[in-house]
């Protein structure tokens, strides 16, 4: 019994004296904590106020509630569509979208539309039509002596038709539902790629350097070389993964027409006939069209340069932490902690941006290299101007040069080091010594 105690208590002191230890109780709160209340703060500063200009020729409206980043003005001035149309389109416009409410009945609302600049976010479409259906449900409950069935039943579908105005205010069909779940597909497939093929770099290069294997390769080769190959080839993989995912959503935009045309048709006709009042059937129709009509080719060819842009930025730097490491698998939790959390904050950005895609946290997340890989495929879906989409490629090409940079000065010294517990501070130094 005091030999079984003694090895609990070697294997308790020894662990619980690591600094990983030390690290990972001190952080692993914060990290749960950071999960939690990152999305709201982020949903919450996403750097952007959207105004929209009410035209309500119902007269059922009234002024609508404002509430946090969301704010109405009632149109007064008496202009034709067309010309408020123009004037929202115009660089110099007060409003981010124009909400029009034709002649219409508080029980059934129909022909709503909603006109904006650029793709709004799912978060402002559904604050909108609770608003709308708030003011018919309490107008709706005023007019009339209602029994119990007809109270559960007064709060009407809302169903807003989006358009997004180009040039000369031509209007497109702006599915902010199908925009959004696209983006979610997009952001969280990168950022599981990354983690998976990340994570499958870093173990590759532990194995061979705790095997001794890379004595005998550096013989032949250089720690850079036998680097940037490890990163290619595990790249290669999961091209090939992509590749055929690519070609199986190319198949499924391609075959959706033929195997439900007759039922987009269908359900088209149907909430024709209702007048617009089946609200689900004709926002269904309309999901399942935008899915079908989006530009996928585009979609797919920005996924892989940002996939490939952040997978060599990121790898680069697991097969940097990779070599600092053993076996000890405290160790590996150690530095590989700050590269996860990098892609976890990104993830958590992407979420928040994808429900207010115009603001500044959205442009800017693109834009800076360890984000821009989650965040510009998420993006994506909703629109993003040519020079931003290019900005942030150029931005990413030279983020992966400097990680590279920084990563092959750690793996060549690092790849050959058994034993030494290595700190920050001498990581530094092997970053700027020069040869």
């Amino acid at each position: 019994m005091n030999k079984t105690w003694l090895i609990i208590s070697r294997e308790y002191i020894t662990r619980v004296r690591k600094k990983s230890f030390l690290l990972m109780t001190v952080l692993g709160p914060l990290f749960f904590a950071l999960i939690m209340v990152l999305p709201i703060i982020l949903t919450q500063w996403s750097g952007g106020e959207q105004t929209i200009l009410v035209v309500d020729e119902s007269d059922l409206l009234g002024a609508l509630p404002d509430t946090t980043g969301i704010y109405f003005q009632l149109d007064k001035s008496g202009k034709t569509m067309e010309t408020l149309k123009a004037d929202l389109y115009a660089a110099n416009s007060r409003y981010d979208a124009l909400l029009y409410m034709p002649p219409t009945s508080s029980e059934q609302p129909r022909g709503i539309m909603l006109y904006s600049k650029e793709q709004l976010g799912i978060t402002t479409r559904m604050y909108i039509e609770q608003v709308i259906a708030d003011r018919m449900e309490q107008i709706n409950l005023e007019n009339r002596n209602l029994s119990y069935e007809d109270l559960l039943s007064i709060r009407p579908k809302i169903f807003i038709q989006d358009k997004v105005l180009s040039e000369n205010t031509q209007e497109q069909d702006a599915n902010i539902l199908a925009a959004t779940g696209l983006a979610y597909v997009m952001g969280f497939l990168t950022y599981i790629a990354l983690l998976i093929y990340g994570s499958m770099v870093m173990r590759g290069v532990m194995e061979e350097k705790t095997s001794r294997i890379v004595e005998v390769m550096i013989s032949t080769v250089k720690p850079f070389q036998l680097m940037v190959g490890k990163i290619i080839g595990i790249g290669a993989v999961g091209l090939t993964q992509f590749f055929i995912w690519g070609v199986l959503l190319v198949g499924v935009q391609l075959a959706l027409p033929l195997v439900l045309g007759d039922q987009l048709t269908a359900m088209q006709d149907q909430a024709a006939m209702s007048g617009g009042g089946n609200a689900e059937t004709a926002e269904l129709a309309r999901t399942m069209e935008g899915i079908a009509n989006m530009p996928l080719g585009r979609i797919l060819w920005v996924f892989l340069v940002f996939f490939l842009g952040g997978y060599f930025l990121y790898a680069s730097l697991f097969a940097a932490v990779g070599s600092l490491v053993s076996d000890e698998e405290s160790e590996v939790q150690m530095y590989s902690f700050p590269l996860t959390m990098l892609i976890l904050v990104s993830i958590f950005i992407a979420t928040a941006v994808i429900q207010q895609p115009g603001t500044r946290l959205a442009f800017w997340a693109s834009i800076i290299p360890l984000s821009s890989p989650i965040v510009m495929p998420a993006l994506i879906p909703f629109g993003v101007p040519g020079w931003q989409l290019a900005l942030s490629i150029a931005m990413l090409i030279l983020g992966f040069l400097g990680s590279s940079w920084i990563a092959g000065k750690i793996y060549r010294t690092g790849i050959l080091m058994y034993g030494k517990k290595i700190r920050w501070r001498e990581l530094w130094r092997w970053v700027m010594y020069k040869n």
